[in-house]
């Protein structure tokens, strides 16, 4: 079963007012990844080339050379 289709079966099992803290989500959701500037950014790396950026921040970013001035 398809992860769209478990969340149809779930929804449709769901109460009302959880429905509605549903749709009121998705809608937020739609509108910043419209809207959001960096929305068209969203998706395009791997999660390989993901983790390899945030491993290469980690190491490379976040140290601090104190005689460097």
């Amino acid at each position: 079963m398809t992860n769209r289709e478990l969340l149809i079966q779930e929804l449709e099992q769901a109460p009302d007012d959880l429905i509605q803290i549903i749709q009121d989500f998705l809608d937020r959701v739609k509108a910043i990844r419209t809207n959001h500037p960096l929305a068209k950014y969203a998706g395009i790396l791997s999660d390989l080339e993901a983790d390899e950026l945030k491993q290469t921040i980690t190491t490379e970013c976040r140290q601090v050379d104190l005689n460097e001035w």
